[in-house]
This record gives C-alpha cells, sequence and structure tokens, in this order.
C-alpha cells in the first residue's frame, strides 16, 4: 500500500514539473495577478505614432495585462539610429549600457546581429497554423531569416510610399493651366506636370529667366529605382547562389534616368531640406513621395520667410507607377523582436504581440500611425 503510495505521489509530482516545463509554448502561463511580470518594449516612435503605441499599450496594461498579470513598459529611443546603437550595446553588455529589453523594434539587420549572438527568441512555436494564417503573408518572411518554420520578426505595422500634396497651391496651378490630377498615377505624368508647374511659375517673372520652381521630390531614391524597375520587369540586383547579381537593362535604366534625373537636371524636381516634407513646408516643392508613416508629419502652413506663411491642406494620392507596368509597391517597416529570457517573459511578450495585432486593434494603430495593418481581415476593413 505505502508503495503504491509512492508511485502515485511521484506520477503526481512528476506531471506537475512536466507541466511546469510546457509553460513556454503550450499556453499554461507562469505569470498571473498575484505572480505578475514586466515586459519592457523599446522603439523609436515619435510624436502621433509614439502617441498611438502609448494609448494601445495603457489599454492593454488596463484591461488584458491586469487581468493576466503582465504589465508593459514602452520607451522610445528617438531614432531608428539611436535605437539600433542602445540595442546593440546592450546585447554586447558594454560598459554602462542597460539590460536588453524583452522586445525591441529593429529591421533586418539588427535583428540578424542579435540573433547571432544568440538573444532572439522563436516566436514560431507560440503561434498556431490558425493564427499564421491571419497575417499577410509576406510580413512573416521577412522574420524567417533562421529559415523556413521560424519567426523572430515580429509584424506589426507597415509603411507604403504614398504621393502626398500641397492641395493648396495646386489648385491655383490646376486652375490657370488645366492641369489634372489624373497624371498622378503615372511616373511619366508627374515628369510633365513637373515640366508644366516649372514653366507656369517661371512665366510669372517674365523678367527673370530661368526661376521656375520645382514641383516633385522623392524621400527614397533607392526605393525608386529598385520597385521602379520591377515595374517595368526587371530586377536589378537580385542572388543567385548566394552571390548578388545586378541586371542592369540599359532600356529599363534609361526610363529610370528619364523619369529622375533629367527633371532633376532641368530644376523640374527638387530635394534640399531632410525630408521632402521640410521642402514642401519651404515651399520649395509641392508633391513629393514619402513613407505613409511620414504622412503625420506633412506640414499645415507653408512658410516662406520669418514674416511670410500662409496654411495649406495635405491631399494622397497612391504611389504614381510606371505607365504599364506591373503593380509592385515597397513595404517597409520595423517588426518587433522578443528576446530571450526567462519563459514566462517569453510567453508575456508573445501575448501582448498577439493582442496589438488583432484587426481591430491593429487597424486603430495603423489609422493614428499612417502605417498598414498586418493582418488580412484588417486590410480588407
Amino acid at each position: 500500500m505505502k508503495h503504491a503510495k509512492r508511485i502515485a505521489a511521484l506520477c503526481l509530482a512528476a506531471a506537475l514539473f512536466l507541466t511546469g516545463c510546457a509553460s513556454g509554448a503550450s499556453g499554461s502561463a507562469a505569470f498571473s495577478p498575484e505572480n505578475p511580470v514586466t515586459v519592457t518594449v523599446w522603439h523609436y516612435y515619435n510624436g502621433p505614432q509614439q502617441q498611438a503605441f502609448a494609448d494601445l499599450v495603457n489599454e492593454f496594461n488596463e484591461t488584458v495585462g491586469r487581468e493576466k498579470g503582465i504589465a508593459v513598459q514602452q520607451s522610445s529611443q528617438a531614432t531608428v539610429t539611436d535605437l539600433e546603437t542602445s540595442v546593440l550595446a546592450a546585447a554586447n553588455r558594454e560598459v554602462g549600457a542597460p539590460e536588453v529589453p524583452n522586445i525591441f523594434a529593429a529591421y533586418a539587420d539588427t535583428a540578424y546581429a542579435v540573433d547571432r549572438l544568440g538573444l532572439v527568441a522563436d516566436l514560431r512555436p507560440y503561434l498556431t497554423d490558425e493564427e499564421l494564417a491571419e497575417y499577410v503573408p509576406g510580413y512573416l518572411e521577412e522574420g524567417a531569416f533562421s529559415g523556413e518554420g521560424t519567426l523572430k520578426i515580429f509584424p506589426i505595422a507597415k509603411s507604403v510610399e504614398l504621393l502626398m500634396l500641397n492641395a493648396t497651391d495646386w489648385e491655383k496651378f490646376a486652375a490657370a493651366t488645366g492641369a489634372d490630377d489624373s497624371a498622378f498615377a503615372t511616373v511619366e505624368g508627374i515628369t510633365e506636370t513637373a515640366r508644366q508647374y516649372y514653366e507656369w511659375t517661371d512665366a510669372q517673372t517674365p523678367d527673370i529667366p530661368d526661376d521656375g520652381k520645382a514641383f516633385f521630390g522623392r524621400d527614397a531614391f533607392a526605393n525608386y529605382m529598385i520597385i521602379g524597375a520591377r515595374q517595368l520587369g526587371v530586377e536589378l540586383l537580385r542572388v543567385e547562389d548566394g552571390a548578388p547579381v545586378l541586371d542592369f537593362d540599359k532600356d529599363v535604366v534609361r526610363r529610370l534616368w528619364d523619369n529622375y534625373y533629367v527633371p532633376f537636371i532641368n530644376g523640374w524636381f527638387g530635394a534640399s531640406g531632410r525630408f521632402r516634407s521640410d521642402d514642401i513646408k519651404m515651399g520649395n516643392i509641392i508633391a513629393c513621395v514619402g513613407s505613409s508613416s511620414g504622412a503625420a508629419y506633412f506640414p499645415d502652413e507653408c512658410i516662406l520667410s520669418d514674416t511670410e506663411s500662409y496654411p495649406i491642406e495635405m491631399r494622397a494620392y497612391p504611389c504614381p507607377k510606371f505607365e504599364g507596368g506591373e503593380d509592385f509597391a515597397v513595404q517597409q517597416g520595423a517588426g518587433l523582436v522578443v528576446t530571450n529570457a526567462a519563459p514566462q517573459e517569453v510567453e508575456a511578450s508573445v501575448e501582448f504581440l498577439k493582442w496589438f495585432t488583432e484587426a481591430g486593434r491593429n487597424l486603430e494603430f495603423s489609422l493614428g500611425s499612417g502605417y498598414v495593418p498586418v493582418k488580412k481581415e484588417a486590410n480588407e476593413m
């Protein structure tokens, strides 16, 4: 009898031990309101984006976090560069560096560098196939850099490029010349409109030759080259057998040249500030292609001098593509990386990420920050 009781006790102990060991990916959390866990998040959001993120973190802490015993602490590291510097310093345990956060925002290069130190958690075991199927597949592929079946960058929001317009000054030009915004659908249309705008502004001062104003500018030259070439059927730079291969198709590159460098040389395009929104604010251009997340920073006034300024309104359009080209567009934006920590901290981090990317909530963050949601359902709303 004693022997049977001893066996039963050992079985119970073993069952309890195995239950505790399985807490990582099984969903049986090792945290509770009585035994809470704190999750730290480092990001680079500022302004409206930081406020949108902070509002949702507060909502999580006051609802699901309180119910389950998870407290999320978020901290902005100012810029992407500052964030990368802080993360790498913490990961390499540099003198004076803080502890590595539970979650940090990162592009693939930083995530890969931290992963090589053995500090990045694979989140794939924490999500079912059904849960993964809810996300846009391309957004998950970025996080599988350790091989198929892994997930080391969790997508929370992506940005695309938009054409943003100073509609106030555009209306003056359109009324005077009959210009139509249907031209914004193509790259060639933008180039032609920019030529017309330069000539129209130049004609305002007939006694001063060649003083026309630029119409348009771009924030990301690389995006124009890579995506423009894809639209025209060419992949400028690809990898074959682990080596980079350059496909510099003459006709395609000529079209890229004619719709970028030629307009710059002629003064139809411009770029003088750090961002093209700066140029719009100073009245140097009236239209630009930039990240959708940058729309929140579009100026609400044009400042010509210390004493002269006037309000302007923004209008947004899809990013122009090459006439007759295929439908390619850039998607960019950092995901969130979870670091290897205590099992309950990793599980609590995933709990927060799942909550954050629920369709309605992710859409709410997207609308407040200028990003695109990562779930299929949210993109269809």
